[in-house]
């Protein structure tokens, strides 16, 4: 990893001002869009909605099967159903951190509107997480101005904006990762004790995420390993510091949510949510995209379910559409497919004074690794639509928005180095 530039490349403008500036815009921004779109109940936020009301009524974690009667939510003003679906089994930090939310806003906020409480937190994830890719830039190496545009490039994804701007668990887990990417990276820079600690704390937000946002911790993982064998070999001596850390924070809910619904998974929920729209015929299930009949591929349904996935993973549809123009969507996928050839091409060496092992390490392994998360989750993804909920859904793709914060630092950066080597 490189060390963070030493000169500011804006005067006035030092890492700490940029960052509050970057986190101000982003909250005034997810604030106005939350703010302008009234909930509605759709199942997206009103699944998040229900853990909420139910802790807040009954200070207790629901069984498998509530509601068993009819429940008015008091935050929402909505009202659940007996048999009315929700997602349990999953560890549930947002909830708590919405209800807290929450709490302080009733002091000012009208009834009828204190869902926007709940829906605050999310915006406090959301000046997180864009302060979190700027610092993983700069420790990165990247010139100030130029982290702070990846940040606000990346943060300002229709998708990721929306994320931010609504309740529900994905901007939590976003934020894990922009944190546990600028931890691990400040870490590796300068393995200090509390810095191990920061890093134990990233992992143990890390481990409360839903599944498919957990592959960050096996890219952080290989890194932390490949420095520690190729390039300092007291890299763990703090690493007590960080398991300790990870546990004092995950443990707690984790235990609490086995001991409630016997996993910390989901996956019997999302069984319930299967089962419960096999019958739909508007859900589609049992669409076939690989292995169909004679056909390694069906073309036709894959090549749609690419598409949608595609729109769903860089824009948002359905209850928050904002109507973004057709164009949008290829300008976009142009850019991401540049941004690509770019790193692949400074995949090579600068010259004799940068060893091979250094290029690996410090390039090539986490662009591969980076370029690898997109077919093994859109593969993933695409089983999970033939098994189980057909629908193509950007979101299960959500955990490489983060690294592509990462690809465009280090791609930035190296060829920054090269363009200074050159004119050397």
């Amino acid at each position: 990893m490189l060390q963070p530039q030493i000169t500011n490349s804006s005067p006035g403008l030092n890492d700490f001002r940029c960052q509050l500036l970057l986190a101000a815009f982003y909250l005034i921004l997810v604030c106005a869009w939350s703010i302008g779109i009234a909930f509605n109940g759709a199942p997206d936020e009103s699944t998040h909605f229900f853990l909420l009301e139910f802790l807040n009524k009954f200070h207790t974690l629901p069984s498998a099967v509530e509601p068993r009667e009819p429940l008015l939510g008091l935050i929402s003003g909505r009202t659940w159903q007996p048999g009315e679906f929700w997602y349990h089994g999953l560890p549930f930090p947002h909830v708590l951190g919405a209800w807290i939310t929450t709490k302080i806003s009733a002091w000012f906020l009208p009834a009828d509107v204190l869902y926007i409480g709940a829906r605050s937190f999310n915006w406090i994830l959301g000046g997180i997480f864009i302060s979190s890719l700027f610092r993983a830039a700069r420790s990165l190496g990247s010139p100030l101005l130029i982290s702070a545009l990846i940040a606000a490039c990346i943060s300002l994804i229709p998708q990721v904006t929306f994320v931010f701007s609504y309740f529900n668990s994905d901007g939590y887990g976003l934020t894990s990762i922009a944190l546990l990417l600028s931890t691990s990276i400040s870490f590796i820079n300068s393995p200090t004790r509390k810095r191990a600690l920061y890093l134990g704390l990233a992992i143990g937000m890390m481990l409360m995420a839903k599944l498919y946002f957990l592959p960050a911790l096996v890219f952080v993982v290989v890194n932390l390993l490949t420095n520690r064998a190729f390039k300092n070999k007291r890299l763990f001596v703090h690493l007590p510091t960080s398991i300790i850390a990870a546990s004092v924070v995950a443990a707690p809910m984790l235990l609490l949510v086995y001991s409630s619904y016997g996993e910390i998974s989901g996956v019997s929920g999302q069984i319930d949510f299967v089962n419960m729209h096999k019958t739909n015929p508007a859900a589609g299930f049992g669409t076939c995209y690989i292995f169909c009949g004679g056909q390694t591929l069906n073309y036709s349904n894959l090549l749609s379910w690419l598409g949608l996935t595609l729109r769903s993973y860089f824009s948002v549809t359905g209850w928050m559409n904002i109507f973004i123009p057709s164009i949008y969507y290829p300008v976009a996928a142009s850019i991401f497919l540049l941004a690509v050839l770019a790193s692949l091409y400074q995949a090579r060496r600068m010259g004799k004074s940068e060893s091979s092992k250094d290029m690996v390490v410090n390039f090539v392994l986490p662009v591969v690794m980076i370029l690898g998360l997109y077919p093994a989750m859109i593969l993933l993804s695409l089983i999970a639509s033939q098994n189980s909920l057909p629908q193509p859904q950007g979101r299960y793709l959500f955990v490489t928005i983060p690294f592509l914060a990462f690809l465009l630092s280090i791609t930035t950066q190296r060829i920054l180095e090269r363009t200074n080597h050159e004119h050397a």
